[in-house]
Parts: structure tokens; C-alpha cells; sequence
């Protein structure tokens, strides 16, 4: 896939991914509901499912919104970011090993670049851990630590693609990285990455 995409196929990128984090929960819901129609007595056991299927569906769809979305429902301020990054990130830990949010920002306006790079270094956790987000003079910094290995193979993917080599088989699953590389094309600001092991950081200045 080349690095200088069209408008369109960045738009498929994007719609791919946001489909494949939808799709599970929404799917979930058909499920519940059609059983429900079969044993209407049945909803006590209904009910945790549409439950956290609903919390789900309405936290990613909030964060996405503000991610990919227009300006024109931009946060008001730093905490309702965090809010809705944590929204976001409880839909992917466990509770057995959540991912915990740290978030130390000045700017509002850099929200939709916290924002996908939340989404981007979230992928990188297995068991659980901690995304700090802090914002200096010299740009922003995000860095996901856990207790236990990340993913050396979505962190590689995530190099590959900020080199300019995204990925041919399921790019989309780099979609806010290569969105955010989209975004910030035009500007002076450069994106990289540096891991090991435990620890991910990825700078943006």
C-alpha cells in the first residue's frame, strides 16, 4: 500500500477498523434480542450482555467520533478528554488486567492527536498496564508500560508504517496511525516510536 494515500483510501482504512471495533458488540445485541424474542422470561440473563454490549458500543462511538470526526463537536476541556479516552480504554482491558490512563495535558486542541495515539498504542497491550499521555514545550509524549511483554508485533508494524510501509495484509488495522500521519502531513510535527520489551513511547514534536 503506497504512503501517499488518496482521500478515499484513507476513508477505507478508517471505516474498515471502526466496522471491526463495532461489529463484535453490535452483533452481540442482535443475539441477545433474538433470544429474548424466543424466551421472553429469559432477561435476567439477557441483561448483562445488552448491558455491557450498550457501555461499549456508546464509549467507542463517543471516542471515535472525537478522533475521526469534524472539529465541530470538540471537547470543551482537558477533562472531558480524559473521559472519554478512559471511556475508550475500559473497552479494551479486562478486568482481570485493565489498562490504566494517566493524561497530564495543557491543550484542548491537541485532542484529536492524544486521541489516536491512544487508539494506536492500545493495541500494543496484552495484559493490561498503563497509557500516560503528557504534554510539554517540546510536543507530546505517550508512553504504554505493563507489567508483562507488549506486542512486539504491532510494535513493529507501528515503525513500519511511520517509515512509510504500511502494512499489506489488514492495513486497516493501522488506520488512526496512518490517519494521524494524514493529519499532521503538512505540518513540521514528526511521529516516532521507540520500545522494548515492557515499554512503548511514541513522541510526537
Amino acid at each position: 500500500m503506497p504512503d501517499d494515500l488518496q482521500p478515499c483510501e484513507l476513508a477505507e482504512l478508517v471505516c474498515t477498523r471502526l466496522s471491526h471495533d463495532l461489529i463484535g458488540n453490535i452483533g452481540a445485541v442482535a443475539n441477545a434480542v433474538e433470544i429474548l424474542d424466543d424466551d421472553p422470561e429469559g432477561i435476567a440473563d439477557i441483561k448483562p450482555i445488552l448491558d455491557i454490549s450498550a457501555h461499549t458500543l456508546t464509549a467507542r462511538l463517543k471516542f471515535f467520533r472525537l478522533a475521526f470526526g469534524l472539529s465541530n463537536a470538540a471537547p470543551k476541556n482537558i477533562d472531558e478528554i480524559r473521559q472519554i479516552a478512559s471511556g475508550y480504554i475500559s473497552t479494551i482491558g479486562s478486568r482481570q488486567t485493565p489498562i490504566a490512563l494517566e493524561m497530564a495535558l495543557n491543550t484542548p486542541a491537541l485532542y484529536k492527536i492524544v486521541l489516536l495515539s491512544v487508539m494506536t498504542l492500545a493495541d500494543t497491550f496484552i495484559r493490561g498496564g498503563n497509557l500516560k499521555i503528557s504534554e510539554s514545550a517540546h510536543g507530546l509524549t505517550v508512553t504504554a508500560s505493563s507489567s508483562s511483554a507488549l506486542s512486539e508485533g504491532k510494535l513493529k508494524i507501528i515503525q513500519e508504517t511511520l517509515s512509510g510501509k504500511y502494512p499489506d495484509d489488514n492495513p486497516s488495522q493501522m488506520a488512526p496511525l496512518i490517519f494521524l500521519k494524514q493529519m499532521l502531513k503538512l505540518s513540521p510535527v514528526k511521529i516516532s516510536v521507540e520500545f522494548s520489551g515492557q515499554q512503548a513511547v511514541l513522541q510526537i514534536a
